[in-house]
């Protein structure tokens, strides 16, 4: 019943989703993002440089449950 694995999931889920919005708390690893929409959703940051908070943004993200991962940062 064993079996060899060639290769690691993929956690995220397919597709990107796209928000804009008000960063409301960024750090190191995570980020609060207020979308346009009035909805807030939780960011994950690791390798961004930091913004501060009540910038606007787009961006470009995977669903990674229950958080975002941040594929792109379109503008500033």
């Amino acid at each position: 019943m064993g079996g060899t694995r060639t290769s690691t999931p993929d956690l995220l889920e397919p597709g990107t989703h796209v928000f804009s919005g008000t960063v409301r708390v960024w750090g190191n690893d995570y980020a609060e993002l207020h979308t346009d929409s009035g909805v807030t959703i939780q960011l994950v940051t690791q390798g961004l440089h930091t913004l501060r908070d009540g910038a606007r943004i787009t961006v470009v993200t995977r669903r990674y449950r229950p958080l975002y991962q941040i594929e792109e940062v379109l503008d500033t």
